[in-house]
């Protein structure tokens, strides 16, 4: 079927471009993105060939553009949901010239029929990046040279399409062409005919294994995409992508791919093989206890209880109780005798949460139970014994409680033999894409209601947020924003800030001239407002002059600021009251005039 897209590419593209230079990231889409000098990426280039040969940088500069590509795709068919996939195979080239990369022009219309596995695409590229990258570090080539754009299309139209399809250069300028050329079909055709002339460029690529591998760390998968890869080189099909991740993107089911969830995995993982005590440290709401069950789920007592305790919650005088247990008559009610937390979880892990909140007497009567690992029930004196590891947490420094005389220093060095802290999730940004699907998953699934996914502008929003509750107020945020859309459509802006929080920072998008446009707190792009370097930027009348030769109504300037400290305060109207210096009467009297229609 020949393409034709129903939709603006340039605009829906633009509209996903986001610049946050006050928390030091770009996205696209929701992806975090990088600005760096071609020629440093062109020099490496030429220092991998030198060093491993030009077979072998062909492999890995194909591998990186699939991946590149894999992941565009994937993005794009969850922004477009369930259009047709003619939609976003058109999208392909206009996202790849927004990067900077090349530029495409068709030689024939494509051709997809998705149900027949039917594929084809004749491109003409101009101003290839990687052939004049070629060309001044290496010479004229003897082969085509635009491996990492290769790869990017291989990759793409493989999520796209759920099929794995191989374009091949058939012209390069590095090989003295005026311009290059590719052509794309399914893989397997390749395939067949390069048993029959014995050319076979796929070899570089490996497609079946690497989609397999790619296809898994994002929680979101092109539908259909992983399982046809699989089932086209012989595999059995894999797992949903939601409930399978890289091990370096999972622990337990609490995933993330941030350099510091990283570190906390990798230091999970080394000491769960062991049986020595853990004090994890961070924030309230930064999921301590997830990390202590995915610490319990892959350690040798994964077969034993997990028990966990939130020492904040224990009355003082019940301390003893509920940690050791309660012989029968040991005071009046207690008819029967009830084991403790440490008897429980016995064979496996006792996790104490909160430990700080402790009082002083209770943490000494803790301390002896971890020393000697023995006990005895309140109103007995049978000492028990029980083989327990010791998990425990806390939101404060312990260091300074001890310092300040409100934890006990033996205490804290019996805790203290592998301490892990976890960083807040305003450290680690990156993870919040993949926690974003998890809790999306989750929340559909408890509502019961059918929800497309979040707006480019909620993603801005969510990378904008300081995010005092971490990931426990990530979870809340989303499943607040799943009760507040409408089914069947996004989540916006003000379903997740809802409830009084208030956005930092500036976001700048990519304006319809390719400029850099102001987007307030949340990503949305403010046409009319002054870019980074322009003299006028802060220049209050310059604005307003500018207002005024755009033609622009007062009654469509006073509806833009208003939607627009809406949507930066989230909907609270109290705080758009503030923002704009009014009175929250006032507010509400033009919110109301514009819904009636005056």
């Amino acid at each position: 079927m020949p393409l034709t897209p129903a939709i603006d590419p340039a605009k829906l593209l633009a509209g996903h471009l986001h610049f946050s230079p006050d928390a030091g990231h770009i996205q696209l889409f929701d992806q975090r993105m990088l600005l760096m000098q071609a020629e440093s990426f062109a020099e490496l280039r030429r220092e991998l060939i030198v060093s491993l040969g030009t077979a072998k940088t062909r492999a890995l500069m194909m591998r990186l553009g699939y991946q590149q590509g894999f992941d565009d795709g994937q993005r794009v068919r969850e922004q477009l949901g369930r259009a047709d996939p003619a939609d976003a195979l058109a999208l392909g080239p206009r996202l790849r010239e927004m990067e900077g990369f090349v530029r495409n022009q068709p030689v024939d219309a494509m051709q997809v029929d998705i149900a027949q596995g039917q594929f084809w695409g004749d491109y003409y590229w101009s101003a290839s990046w990687e052939a004049q990258a070629h060309l001044a570090h290496c010479g004229v080539s003897g082969s085509p040279a635009c491996w990492t754009m290769v790869g990017y299309a291989d990759g793409y139209c493989t999520a796209v399409t759920g099929m794995p399809i191989h374009w091949r250069e058939v012209e390069c300028v590095a090989m003295g062409h005026a311009r290059c050329r590719v052509i794309g079909r399914p893989l397997v055709e390749w395939q067949s005919e390069a048993l029959q002339d014995g050319e076979d460029d796929t070899d570089y690529l490996q497609v079946d294994t690497f989609v397999d591998r790619v296809g898994r760390r994002r929680s979101w998968s092109a539908p259909g995409a992983h399982t046809a890869a699989a089932a086209s080189a012989g595999q059995p099909p894999a797992a949903p992508a939601s409930t399978v991740a890289d091990p370096g993107d999972n622990l337990g089911g609490f995933v993330g791919t941030s350099a510091g969830f990283r570190a906390v995995a990798h230091l999970v993982r080394r000491v769960a093989p062991t049986h020595s005590t853990v004090l994890f440290r961070g924030e309230s709401g930064v999921g301590k206890e997830c990390f202590a069950r995915a610490l319990h789920s892959i350690s040798p007592r994964a077969a034993g209880p997990m028990i966990t305790i939130n020492c904040a919650a224990i009355p003082a005088n019940l301390v003893e109780a509920e940690l050791f247990g309660v012989e029968r008559g040991a005071y009046t009610g207690a008819d029967r005798a009830r084991p403790g937390r440490f008897e429980r979880a016995d064979g496996g892990t006792l996790f104490l949460d909160e430990i700080a909140s402790l009082s002083l007497p209770a943490q000494g009567k803790v301390l002896r139970a971890i020393q000697e690992r023995e006990f005895e029930r309140v109103g007995g004196t049978e000492v028990r014994r029980a083989d327990v590891r010791i998990v425990a947490a806390a939101n404060v420094d312990l260091r300074k409680e001890v310092s300040e005389g409100r934890f006990r220093t033996d205490l804290f060095f019996r805790l203290n033999v592998f301490p892990i802290e976890i960083p807040p999730l305003r450290e680690r940004l990156e993870d919040i894409p993949l926690l974003v699907a998890l809790f999306l998953d989750r929340s559909v699934r408890r509502c019961g209601k059918d929800v497309k996914g979040l707006s480019p502008q909620a993603y801005a929003a969510l990378w904008d947020y300081d995010w005092p509750g971490n990931v426990r107020e990530l979870e809340n945020m989303i499943e607040r924003g799943v009760i507040l859309a409408e089914a069947g459509g996004s989540i916006d802006v003000q379903h997740l800030f809802a409830g009084g929080e208030t956005l930092r920072g500036t976001t700048w998008g990519l304006g319809p001239a390719g400029d850099l446009v102001r987007a307030g707190g949340h990503g949305r792009a403010a046409p009319g407002f002054p870019v980074p370097g322009d003299d006028s930027a802060g220049d209050l009348p310059s604005l307003v002059d500018r207002l005024l030769d755009q033609q622009a109504a007062f009654t469509d300037i006073e509806a833009m600021l208003i939607d627009r400290a809406i949507d930066r305060c989230g909907g609270n109207v109290s705080a758009v009251a503030r923002l704009l210096q009014l009175r929250r009467g006032q507010v509400e009297y033009r919110i109301k005039r514009r819904e009636a229609g005056g």
